[in-house]
């Protein structure tokens, strides 16, 4: 693929005038060799001819979009180096002195996704957009409270808490000041984006009528996370998954009715069962409540959001996204990951190899614990990639982890009352293997690993803890397929994905087994 980017250098450069023209030529550079890296290594992976991808205009459009929206991430990450690089000794001391909050790491995961070629590809946003409403710009975003007819409204799950109170409290007050009748209306809290490129057009006559009328006097300020369209509201004191129209990565980040309820409900079965038996360091980030539209089915999951609980905060300890362990720190260039293992080192007295034993040891067993042990004892797997998982760390070592999100769980004959609209009910044993293989084996743990081995680790080691664990678990729990006996795993084929299937038509590649062990 040629780079054509004269024209997207001058408009980036329009936003970046602290960078030369070169500056930001280097950077998409940059960019573009890193995205043809991994569309070189999925199409080997996956044995797909790259012409195939490359003659396909809507692949190459999201492909150069990716690229685009990856320079700019780029140009944050130099920007933030040169305020801050001499400044601090590693990404812990700047955010405790800067005295920012832990969102930060959600914000800080520069590449997005570790492998995925359109790990930045966010199509129908322009690079304003894109500035203004992603993560790793640390900008403040508007959540908009739109007042609907109630009779348009479902509800799922009524959650109250004391700020979400006080804010009910406050619309209430806004409307009588201006002769609306709130008793007559139902909440929903709209992205920005969503509402003026969606909402406004979609229902025009019922804004006109008043059926529908945004509050933005009290917009929420909030935080964007690693998912762009998911937002920390301090004022309601929870996280507001909201519907953003708008192809991000791979899908189009809308909020169906049926997740809303699923998550509600396993989150809470998967919190219970963690309490109840001994999960020590593994916890659930659960989901509360949400409503949506119901006036036009095809629109529910476009006119919605959910709320979702926060991560309590511990004294001396930080909440790390996992995914941005392997993001470079901006202080140092070095891995955040590799900045928990120095940090090890210093307060423990310890060689590298030691302090990664250690902090890996205790990572998997956590992991695993929350993984592993629930699919084998309960037949729910989880998909805990470094996305939807994060880790609480304290002077360097992973003390617990908490799970969230399960758009994409895998559920084994549960007699649990959800929505299977979405196919997470199977009886396929394989079925649960394939979720963990991909979410928490490569795409978490294996992840690890290679950024540690790229220091000097020996990655041998890193397999054998994990396959200790495995066999550890085996003794109380025999698997129906054990997977340190099969050469190879499957894999999500996230090209062949993007070619060839919609939706929750998953194509799967096998790779092979770093964990097997031939049986004696």
């Amino acid at each position: 693929m040629e780079i054509v980017y004269n024209e997207q250098i001058q408009e980036i450069r329009q936003y970046f005038q602290d960078f030369s023209e070169e500056d930001i030529t280097t950077l998409y550079q940059k960019a573009y060799r890193e995205i043809t890296r991994r569309i070189d290594q999925l199409s080997s992976f996956e044995d797909i001819d790259q012409d195939v991808i490359y003659d396909d205009e809507r692949l190459v459009h999201e492909i150069q979009d990716s690229i685009r929206n990856l320079t700019l991430s780029y140009i944050q990450f130099e920007r933030d180096h040169q305020q801050y690089g001499h400044r601090y000794q590693n990404i812990f001391e700047f955010v405790e002195q800067e005295n920012i909050s832990d969102v930060f790491f959600e914000q800080s995961v520069t590449e997005g996704h570790p492998f995925h070629p359109m790990t930045k590809t966010k199509l129908g946003f322009s690079i304003d957009d894109v500035i203004k409403f992603s993560p790793e710009f640390r900008l403040t975003v508007n959540v908009i409270p739109l007042l609907c007819n109630k009779d348009f409204i479902d509800e799922i799950n009524i959650y109250q808490s004391p700020a979400l109170e006080t804010f009910r409290k406050k619309v209430d007050t806004y409307c009588k000041e201006y002769g609306i009748k709130f008793e007559n209306y139902a909440l929903l809290f709209i992205h920005e984006w969503q509402l003026k490129h969606f909402l406004l057009p979609q229902f025009e006559t019922c804004f006109e009528q008043q059926f529908m009328i945004p509050l933005h006097d009290l917009a929420v300020e909030s935080s964007p996370l690693l998912s762009f369209r998911t937002l920390e509201a301090q004022e309601l004191n929870c996280i507001v998954k909201t519907a953003v129209n708008a192809q991000a990565t791979s899908a189009v980040r809308n909020v169906s009715p049926a997740s809303i309820r699923n998550g509600i409900i396993l989150s809470d079965v998967v919190e219970r069962i963690y309490r109840s038996n001994g999960y020590d360091n593994s916890y659930i980030q659960k989901d509360l409540a949400g409503s949506y539209l119901n006036i036009n089915q095809s629109h529910a999951n476009k006119c919605s959001f959910m709320l979702r609980s926060l991560i309590p905060e511990q004294k001396a300890s930080h909440q790390l996204v996992c995914g941005s362990l392997i993001t470079d720190s901006f202080v140092t260039r070095k891995p955040i990951l590799i900045e928990c293992i120095e940090t090890i080192m210093q307060t423990q007295d310890m060689s590298f190899d030691s302090a990664t034993q250690l902090f890996l040891t205790e990572y998997t067993h956590n992991l695993l614990e929350a993984t592993y042990r629930l699919l084998l004892e309960e037949g729910i797997s989880l998909e805990a990639h470094m996305q939807n998982s994060t880790v609480v760390i304290k002077d360097g070592m992973p003390i617990s982890i908490y799970i969230r999100d399960f758009g994409g769980v895998r559920l084994y004959e549960r007699n649990i009352d959800i929505d299977d609209s979405t196919g997470l009910i199977t009886d396929s044993f394989e079925d649960l293997l394939s979720v963990f293989s991909h979410a928490v084996l490569y795409n978490h743990l294996f992840q690890l690993i290679q950024v540690l081995a790229t220091y000097g680790y020996d990655s041998t080691k890193g397999y054998q803890i994990i396959r200790n664990m495995i066999a550890d678990h085996h003794v109380n729990s025999a698997p129906d397929i054990n997977i340190l006996e099969q050469p190879t795993f499957k894999i999500k084929s996230l090209l062949k994905m993007r070619i060839f299937a919609e939706g929750y038509d998953y194509q799967y590649t096998n790779i092979n087994n770093p964990l097997y062990m031939e049986a004696k």
